[in-house]
């Protein structure tokens, strides 16, 4: 016995018959307003998707911040120094406090985008810390987000 999902044999193209058309209204639909100020509206924009987990509490700081958590990340990776030393510190105590509050502050995904040139700097980040053992683009965020954090 086949599924009953399955297609009936038999013909399923039209007989011929055409559907009523439609009541037309006599209203014509007046168009207006200049738009060319909007032309480009919805082009993407160059952005990069970075993300790192960041427990609950702290995610909801990140979305008070004003701009919201995209301009949180993209204010922590401006406002890097190149102390390569304290970055990773930072995203050490950043890892463990996330670590260890987990059962009462679940970790949650902050993803962003962000421009190309932040995008590079975390580039060239991690790429000057690549001799870390363990050290990932995300252990380099979460770094800047410790470092922003103490700041504040």
């Amino acid at each position: 016995m086949s599924p009953s999902n399955t297609q009936r044999p038999g013909s399923r193209k039209a007989t011929g018959e055409t559907l009523p058309a439609p009541n037309s209204q006599t209203d014509d639909l007046v168009l207006y307003g200049d738009i060319e100020t909007l032309k480009y509206v919805f082009i993407n924009s160059k952005r990069r998707l970075i993300s790192a987990s960041v427990p609950d509490s702290i995610l909801i700081k990140l979305q008070a911040y004003p701009g919201g958590v995209t301009r949180y990340f993209e204010d922590a990776i401006a406002s890097f120094d190149g102390d390569l030393r304290a970055l990773v510190e930072a995203a050490v105590v950043f890892v463990e406090n996330r670590r260890y509050q987990a059962p009462e502050d679940p970790a949650r995904n902050a993803s962003v985008r962000v421009t190309p040139a932040a995008f590079e700097k975390i580039q060239k980040i991690h790429a000057a810390l690549s001799t870390i053992r363990g050290m990932s683009r995300a252990k380099v965020i979460s770094g800047l987000l410790q470092m922003r954090l103490n700041k504040l």
